[in-house]
């Protein structure tokens, strides 16, 4: 009889055989178990009791509704590796409806998905705030935090604070022209500036510089880098000067301050 070896003990050809034959089977069992289970899943989530039924929007004023509706219902459309409903109520594409519909309407602030009684996809969002303007050509709604994510009408300029850029951003809705903590430190410093009769209007941001258009026509320039805390200062303290403080409406007469220079305000008055 010829002997066979495995590497650690010596079997007979005909075990070897029977072992290999017993794998197989094993393998085989398991894949047909493995495929009815999955057979079964298929078919318990293509039941219709199980799918979606449509797609209801929730929230205050919501402008777009319908295109928030559609856009939802053609992500729930298709299957899964061609077998599986993506409007079945267990593998609904959650993350990729919020994500997408955030991204295509910059307008909402949060998303929020949940399934009503009835098996409705409800969408709760909630829409940003105008805070202030970003103008090129156009003029674009800003939120608190400068997010720009909606055309403005044409009067909103009268209206809000605006911001423009030496730089312009190209196609800005749903992008940011400075960082969240620059524009929130920008925000609070304008809002410091009415305690000294400032009344500004435009903030012209450049790569180095800043330059504030007031209501009177005139304008504060600063160093981008500077602090901001000291620029509020030096303005105050300048502002509170006997000489200045004698001069009649000294902020309407102003060309411009100039505090490009440490501890120093320069200014000029218009001809």
């Amino acid at each position: 009889m010829r002997i066979v070896s495995s590497g650690r003990v010596i079997n007979s050809s005909e075990f070897y055989k029977k072992k290999q034959r017993r794998r197989r089977v094993q393998l085989i069992l398991l894949a047909i178990g493995f495929l009815s289970v999955l057979a079964s899943f298929i078919y318990f989530v293509r039941q219709e009791k199980f799918l979606i039924t449509g797609v209801v929007v929730e929230g205050e004023n919501v402008v777009q509704k319908e295109e928030l509706v559609r856009t939802a219902e053609s992500l729930l459309k298709g299957y899964f590796f061609w077998t599986m409903p993506r409007a079945s109520i267990f593998l609904y594409p959650r993350r990729v409806i919020k994500h997408s519909l955030a991204s295509a309407f910059p307008r909402l602030k949060s998303v929020d998905l949940a399934l009503d009684d009835s098996r409705q996809l409800v969408v709760a969002v909630d829409e940003r705030a105008p805070f202030a303007l970003y103008c090129i050509s156009d003029c674009f709604f800003l939120d608190e935090e400068g997010f720009i994510f909606a055309l403005a009408p044409s009067f909103s300029s009268g209206v809000y604070f605006v911001y423009v850029t030496e730089n312009p951003v190209l196609n800005p809705l749903g992008k940011r022209f400075i960082t969240i903590e620059e524009f929130k430190s920008l925000s609070r410093f304008m809002e410091t500036l009415t305690a000294l009769s400032i009344r500004p209007s435009v903030l012209d941001v450049g790569d180095n510089e800043y330059r504030l258009t007031l209501l009177e026509s005139g304008q504060i320039i600063w160093r981008r880098e500077s602090d901001l805390a000291l620029i509020e200062s030096n303005l105050e303290a300048f502002l509170s000067d006997n000489s200045i403080r004698a001069q009649e409406n000294f902020l309407d007469r102003i060309l411009y301050l100039d505090l490009r220079t440490e501890n120093k305000v320069f200014y000029k008055f218009r001809d």
